[in-house]
């Protein structure tokens, strides 16, 4: 902006010179001029000394120093925060363990459960006549049951007795008979009833039992056939 107005005072100035100059050269008296002559001296004038202005700015211009611009690469500042510590985290430790599918897990075998023995019990080893047997109508047999003791306690005299429960009635004697022999515990007993087969064909059976002290240990049964002759 300073260059510009620096131009426009050159030009004014020239101008002004050249215009006393003219009027001293007239002496006073005006003399007659052309009008377009006048015009285009003015304007080559004024070309003239507009160059001359504008040669001289370039000269001035070309003879200051350049500008240099060097970039400078400015460094990130090292960062001083203080390191933030990392918590280690730590799995917990699980309750329950599963076993693998495929993982065989050893059984612990169980005690055997032993059977306590009763202290009053008995077993049938053997009875006759067999079940069906064929026997004549009105005819007399004999009832024989041979049982084992298989509790831990003796059967006595006086406790120990053979009665009839339910079924056909066969015995001739009696339904209850006291056994007069003692028998220790793995000792074996036999028992003999007199009966006799009904009056009528067809298939009978009935049901005696041993007890001890009025406690029943094992049924005996018995059971025929009752034919005609």
């Amino acid at each position: 902006m300073k260059r510009a107005k620096l131009a426009s005072l050159s030009v004014l100035l020239i101008l002004a010179l050249f215009l006393s100059a003219c009027s001293a050269l007239g002496l006073g008296t005006t003399p007659t001029l052309d009008t377009n002559a006048q015009q285009a001296t003015i304007n080559a004038a004024v070309t003239q000394a507009m160059e001359t202005v504008a040669h001289g700015m370039t000269a001035t211009a070309m003879a200051q120093p350049t500008a240099t611009f060097t970039a400078t690469e400015t460094q990130a500042p090292v960062s001083t925060a203080t390191p933030i510590a990392t918590a280690t985290l730590i799995p917990p430790t699980p309750a329950n363990t599963k076993v693998p599918v495929n993982t065989k897990v050893p059984v612990t075998p169980k005690p055997t459960a032993t059977a306590t023995p009763a202290n009053y019990s008995c077993q049938l080893i053997s009875g006759s006549p067999s079940a069906g047997t064929k026997i004549t109508i009105g005819t007399d047999f004999d009832a024989t049951w041979v049982v084992k003791n298989t509790g831990i306690k003796t059967w006595e005299v006086g406790y120990l007795d053979l009665r009839y429960v339910d079924g056909a009635k066969m015995q001739t004697k009696a339904d209850i008979f006291d056994i007069g022999t003692a028998v220790a515990s793995g000792a074996s007993l036999t028992m003999i009833v007199d009966m006799k087969a009904p009056a009528t064909a067809g298939k009978f059976t009935a049901n005696w039992v041993l007890s001890m002290d009025g406690q029943a240990m094992c049924t005996l049964p018995v059971s025929i056939e009752a034919v005609n002759p």
